[in-house]
């Protein structure tokens, strides 16, 4: 390796990463192909929102770890940047993958959201006029007028009687609690008060303004480090700085509704006010796992020189860790809490995956997502062991599929992995990372015109 190759900081003719793009654009068009082909049309509207979201999760981890590295200033971590950069910049296609879903949503060809958009158009058919008389009905003055005061009331004193009684008679659902006529004017009641929000006209408009906000973010931060590759331009680093607070503002809260419109709203009548944290922490494990990945490549490759090391991938593994950490403890406390306060409409969530199979996925979480990495990485010999590291991340990667997975399925029926379900996350996915690997083949490996990039060359750590 000559030094010139060293500091070019390109793919160049490498053999492999110079075509590296074919695979998963290959991956992409058999993965369409099966899931065309063995879908039927109520699984597949499923199976497309979970290679849609997994996916997605990826590009927000991505314009996530950008945006937190500007705020804090750091320097350590811009010589590995470019690599989640270009994954961030991967949003328009996320966007444009996007749209077949949400205009299947709108034309009602996936019916994924079926509750809340029947209780939507039931609300718009009828109109304010016959909800206030049927408001005024001796029926609803049983069932409908009924509090979530007296649901809690009823939880405390059946709760282990109805918990006793799904165990034998569940419907495979996930609703075996709603046993009584007034649980289940309660969970339509709660569905209609939601129609505000939660309608067909509201929730395409917010998918739109989502996928704008992340990709004219990601567009910009990756516009203005490449532009700085060119002309070494600190004020591009101060611009990106300066603006870094409010994109991190209207990136949590993006991130926190998406999560709310596209996963939480599957079950209408539940809620979580900390379900997009969830999905923000699995996102973040997931993309400090593929920079590792990637970036151990390019190391053994010798495609960035000394600009990434095994100090830098010591931090990103430290990093990880820790995430893996907060991970668990949001996914804990949100089970936790529910589990406490013994409402049975909170624990309807848990119900549908604690039936039907869901439990094994159930099991491969705790253990294969926490206690297994939690062993395996908490060593500092274990994070600089690379060829360990490198299983360790092909692994964390695969537990968030099988977390994102667990979000979405258990609401299509009992657990089955199908052929569609693995097409769909091929296609979206081999899409998305078919542009990402051609596009690392067309950029420099790291961002050179970055003022701090001598520092983060130079980094070394102090314990």
């Amino acid at each position: 390796m000559t030094e010139a190759k060293k500091t070019d900081y390109r793919v160049g003719n490498d053999r492999f990463w110079a075509r590296a793009w074919v695979t998963p654009l290959a991956l992409a068009v058999v993965g369409g192909l099966v899931a065309v082909l063995t879908a039927g049309p109520e699984r597949l509207g499923y199976a497309y929102l979970f290679g849609l979201f997994t996916t997605l999760t990826f590009m927000l981890g991505g314009l996530f770890l950008v945006l937190i590295q500007f705020l804090t200033a750091s320097h350590w971590g811009v010589s590995s940047r470019r690599i989640v950069e270009v994954i961030m910049s991967g949003a328009p296609v996320v966007a444009l993958l996007a749209v077949p879903f949400i205009a299947g949503v709108v034309l009602g060809k996936i019916d994924v959201y079926e509750e809340w958009q029947s209780a939507a158009a039931h609300g718009d058919e009828h109109g304010d006029s016959d909800s206030a008389s049927d408001s005024d009905s001796e029926s609803d003055d049983e069932h409908g007028a009924l509090q979530l005061g007296a649901s809690v009331a009823y939880a405390q004193e059946h709760g282990g009687e109805h918990a006793a009684h799904g165990a034998d008679h569940g419907d495979g659902h996930g609703e075996e609690h709603a046993h009584t006529p007034q649980e289940t004017a309660l969970h339509h009641e709660v569905v209609a008060q939601k129609t505000g929000y939660l309608n067909t006209e509201g929730w395409a408009a917010r998918a739109i303004a989502y996928l704008i906000l992340w990709s004219l973010n990601a567009l910009a931060y990756f516009g203005w480090s490449r532009k700085q590759d060119e002309d070494k331009n600190p004020a591009h680093t101060m611009r990106m700085q300066s603006l870094a607070p409010l994109a991190l503002i209207l990136f949590a809260g993006s991130l926190t509704f998406a999560a709310f419109d596209w996963l939480m709203s599957l079950e209408a009548a539940w809620f979580s006010t900390i379900f997009g944290v969830i999905i923000f922490a699995g996102a973040t494990v997931a993309i400090l796992a593929t920079t590792i990945l990637v970036g151990l490549s390019f190391y053994k490759r010798g495609l960035t020189g000394d600009a990434i090391t095994p100090v830098h991938f010591h931090d990103l593994s430290k990093l990880m860790f820790g995430f893996v950490c907060f991970w668990t403890y949001v996914s804990f406390s949100q089970w936790m809490l529910i589990w406490y306060a013994g409402i049975p409409e909170e624990a309807t969530w848990y119900h549908r995956r604690w039936e039907g199979g869901w439990p094994f996925i159930a099991y491969l979480l705790i253990f294969g997502h926490f206690v297994a990495p939690f062993l395996l990485l908490i060593s500092r010999v274990q994070k600089q062991a690379l060829g360990w590291l490198q299983v360790m991340c092909f692994w964390l990667i695969l537990m968030h599929v099988a977390d994102v997975y667990w979000f979405i399925m258990p609401q299509a029926g009992a657990f089955s992995i199908q052929m569609a379900d693995i097409g769909a996350l091929l296609f979206v996915g081999g899409v998305f990372f078919a542009y990402v690997f051609w596009k690392l083949g067309n950029v420099p490996l790291v961002p050179i015109g970055d003022p701090r990039l001598a520092r983060s060359i130079h980094h070394h750590q102090t314990h």
